[in-house]
Parts: C-alpha cells; structure tokens; sequence
C-alpha cells in the first residue's frame, strides 16, 4: 500500500459497487414483484367484476321471467321494475364477487382517513353534478346519432323507473340503496385493492367498470365521469360515507328535484296554452298558482350551467390542490396502467360490458 493509501481506496470503492448493485437488485426485484402484484389484484378486480355483472343479468332476467308467467301485469310496475337491480346485484352478485375476490387473496387496505370541510363537499357536488349533465348531453348526443343511423328511437331505460306519483320509490332506491351499494362496489371493494400501486389508475379503472356497469350510452359517459369525482374523493379522504353522501346528493337533484320540476312544467304550460294573456286577472291568477315553479326551473337552469363553467374553471383553479400521487408508490405509472388493463380478468370484463352494450342497442330492433 502506498502512502496516498490507493489499495484501501480501491477497495473502499469495490464495495460501493457491490453495494450499488445488490441495492439495484433489490429494487427491481421489488418492482417486478409489485407488478405481478398489480396484475394478480386487476386480474381478480376485473374477472370478479365480470361475474358479478353476469350472474346479476342472469337473475334479474330469471325473476322478470317467472313475473311474466305468474302475473304478467307486475312488470310494467314501478316498484317491481326498480326492486329487481338491488336484488339481482346485492342479495345474489356481491357475494359471489367478495368470493372470487377472497379466493385469489386480494385484501383490501384501508386508506389513510381525512376529513374534509363542507366546502370542499360542496365544491366537488357542483363539479360532480356538472360533469353529470355534460355526460348526459354527450350521452344523448350519442344515442340520436345512433337512432338516426339505425331508424329506431332509442329510449332513456332510466325514465321508465321514475314515477312521480310515486316519488318514494325513487327515493329509496336511488338516493339510498343504489348510492351505498354501488360505492361499496366501485370504491371500497375496487380502490381498497388497487389503490397501492397508483392513485390515478385505480380511479381511472373503478370509474370506468362504474360507467360501463349501466350498458347503456345514456348512462355511461355520465357515470363514468362522476366516478371520477366519487374515486378522488374516496381516495382523499379514505372514508366511503363522503362518496356515498355525494352520491346521493346528486342522484336527488337529478332525479327527484328534475322530475318535479318537469311534471310542474308541463302542467303549467298546459295552463298556458288555455290562457287568456289580454286578462289581466287570468294573468295573475297564473302567476300565483306558477311563478315559484317557473323561478325554481330559472334557477335550477342557471344553477345547470354554473355547474359546467365550474367543471373547467375549479380544477385550473384548484389544480396544485388535486394530487393523485403518494410517496409509497413504488411503481411508475405507465406499468401500472399496463398492469391494470392487459391481463385476463380486466380483458374478459372490457369484453363482456361491451357485449352488453351490443345487446342493447339491438336487441329492440329484433322485434321491429
């Protein structure tokens, strides 16, 4: 050894080396095995999903089917046309889908929890319910195209299932059972088990399985994007009951709330049809009996279009606000989609919804 010490040094920077590289090592064993990870978790996601969404058509086919042959007359009633959903979906698809999901030992992992302030609700309800009506305008834009392409007028399913004479159904079904079970599906169940590997992604991923779950383009670009609203805000704070609240809060508004003020609306102009606008008492007289309906559709209205001005504005305002990312991701982004999407069970899923859609769209031109 030399008096600079040159043989100590050269050893000293073997074992750096050595160091890096087993380091190295480490590292992309982890990655690969958080990638098969990733893959197992979508994998189980997508096949269970796909299952669940099979076995639920199966049933609700199964009980419309036995209706028919013993009371024919049920199936054209409120009750029974919104009451098979929650069951097909709840009492017979969930369990199947928690074991399948049980099987492949794909646990949930709680996020870390976070309040969040009123404000913060309300602002996300206004971005989440004018991302609803945009994806209703691209939904019914899409549907028009479709009957126009094929000479069959396609109707909203939705519709069917509202009653305003008997509001109360509604009401439970959308704005309390369907809120609940379907953020337990879409977020606690999907997000619990993929959020580990990339927030963005397992957002992505549970809106879209939400979207395409309603197999219809009425529907679909509406849900898909206030899934992502409902996904974030799981995400964020950790704690479902904020989603299902929101949730809720919008399927009020936009079927509850919209369905009034549509049956009010067409009352009134029926009276104004019948109006005398040269007597003055007839005039008031309807301004008495209408003026808060017709105020209420002004306000609702203007309140629609606020809704989307602020679907541009807050997220460019709010935008060093909106982080998807955390320091316990260890795998980038671009494998993490990779992962999520190209494996069998989320393959299958992409191709049963899109059968479904198929399905619909042409099974009521077979009768025609």
């Amino acid at each position: 050894m030399n008096d600079n010490g040159m043989f100590w040094n050269s050893s000293e920077n073997n074992s750096e080396e050595a160091a890096s590289a087993v380091s190295e090592t480490l590292r992309a064993s982890a990655t690969w095995l958080s990638i098969y990870e990733a893959r197992k978790s979508y994998f189980a996601v997508g096949f269970g999903l796909t299952v669940y969404s099979v076995i639920s058509l199966a049933v609700a086919l199964l009980i419309q089917v036995i209706a028919l042959v013993v009371s024919p007359d049920v199936i054209e009633d409120i009750l029974f046309l919104n009451i098979i959903t929650p069951i097909s979906l709840y009492l017979f698809a969930l369990p199947v889908l928690l074991l399948i999901l049980f099987a492949f030992g794909i646990k949930g992992e709680a996020l870390p929890k976070k309040k969040m302030k009123f404000g913060e609700w309300m602002l996300i309800f206004v971005v989440g319910f004018g991302l609803m009506y945009i994806g209703s305008y691209v939904g019914q834009f899409v549907m028009g195209g479709l009957s126009a392409l094929v000479g069959y007028d396609y109707s909203n399913m939705l519709e069917s299932m509202v009653d305003i004479d008997k509001m109360w159904i509604t009401v439970i079904f959308m704005c309390v059972i369907a809120p609940i079970g379907e953020e337990f599906v879409f977020r606690k169940l999907i997000i619990d088990r993929t959020h580990k590997y990339g927030g963005f992604v397992c957002i992505f991923f549970s809106a879209l399985a939400f979207g395409l779950m309603h197999a219809n383009f009425y529907q679909f670009f509406y849900a898909f994007a206030l899934g992502l609203v409902l996904g974030y805000v799981y995400y964020k704070t950790g704690i479902i009951w904020y989603s299902v609240a929101l949730h809720a809060a919008i399927n009020f508004v936009g079927s509850v709330l919209t369905s009034y003020l549509a049956d009010g609306i067409e009352k009134m102009t029926k009276v104004f049809e019948s109006l005398n606008v040269q007597n003055t008492e007839e005039v008031l007289a309807f301004l008495g009996d209408y003026g808060l309906i017709l105020l209420a559709e002004y306000a609702f209205v203007a309140f629609v279009f606020a809704s989307m001005i602020c679907v541009v504005v807050l997220p460019i305002v709010l935008r060093r606000r909106i982080k998807l990312g955390r320091k316990d991701h260890v795998l980038p982004y671009k494998r993490v989609l990779s992962a999520s999407f190209f494996n069998a069970g989320a393959i299958i899923m992409l191709v049963v919804y899109a059968t479904q859609f198929i399905l619909t769209l042409i099974s009521p031109l077979i009768g025609q």
